[in-house]
C-alpha cells in the first residue's frame, strides 16, 4: 500500500506535465550522437550528483541508476533506487530500456516503467568517460519553446571535485547551461 502512494504521487506529477521544468525558448538544440557508444562499459550503477529540476523526482533523494543487460535475451533495463521521503525507506523501480535507433544513434534511449502507465521518457547520454562520470539529457518540445533536464551522475556516490568539474566543463563545451544544476542530497547512499 505504501509503495503505491509513492507511485501515485509520481504518476500525478507526470500527468500534470511536471517533468523537466527548466524552460527555454526555441526548439530543442541538436545534440551529439555517440556512434561508438559502448554499452558494455556503460552498464552498472551511476549515482546522481546534480541535475536540473525534475518534478517526479521530488518524492525521493539519493537517486541512483543501474543499467542492466540480460545476456540471454539482449534486453536492457534500468533500475532506479532512491530514498523515498514520503515513506522514509529505500524504493526501487525497474523499467525497460530501448535504443530507438541502436545503430545510428545508440546513445538516444527510451525508458518505460511497465507498472506506471503513461511513463515513457526519451533521453540521451550526452557524454561519458565510462569510469567516473556521465551526462544524461532530455529535451521536451512544448507548444512554445521547450524544457530540458540534465543529470550529472558518477560511479562513486561521493566523487571528487575534479570529477564533477570535468563533467561540468564537458556540459559547457556542449553548450548546456550549468547554472540551472542543483546539487542533490547524497547523504543517504550509505543506507542502501
Amino acid at each position: 500500500m505504501a509503495a503505491r502512494t509513492t507511485m501515485m504521487m509520481m504518476m500525478m506529477m507526470m500527468m500534470m506535465g511536471v517533468k523537466g521544468q527548466v524552460y527555454f525558448r526555441g526548439d530543442c538544440p541538436i545534440t551529439p550522437i555517440i556512434k561508438d557508444f559502448d554499452w558494455e562499459r556503460y552498464l552498472g550503477r551511476w549515482f546522481e550528483q546534480e541535475r536540473y529540476f525534475v518534478g517526479y523526482q521530488e518524492v525521493g533523494q539519493c537517486w541512483s541508476y543501474t543499467y542492466i543487460k540480460d545476456y540471454k535475451t539482449g534486453n536492457m533495463s534500468l533500475r532506479d533506487d532512491f530514498w523515498d521521503i514520503l515513506l522514509n525507506r529505500p524504493t526501487v523501480f525497474t523499467g525497460d530500456l530501448t535504443a530507438k535507433r541502436p545503430y545510428s544513434a545508440p546513445n538516444f534511449l527510451t525508458y518505460i516503467i511497465p507498472r506506471m502507465p503513461g511513463f515513457e521518457e526519451d533521453y540521451q547520454v550526452l557524454a561519458t568517460d565510462y569510469d567516473s562520470w556521465t551526462l544524461e539529457y532530455a529535451c521536451v518540445p512544448k507548444l512554445i519553446g521547450h524544457t530540458r533536464i540534465v543529470w550529472i551522475m558518477t560511479r562513486s556516490p561521493h566523487p571528487s571535485y575534479h570529477v564533477i568539474g570535468e563533467a561540468k566543463t564537458t556540459l559547457i563545451s556542449l553548450g548546456i547551461d550549468v547554472k540551472f544544476l542543483e546539487k542533490q542530497d547524497t547523504s543517504c547512499y550509505k543506507h542502501y
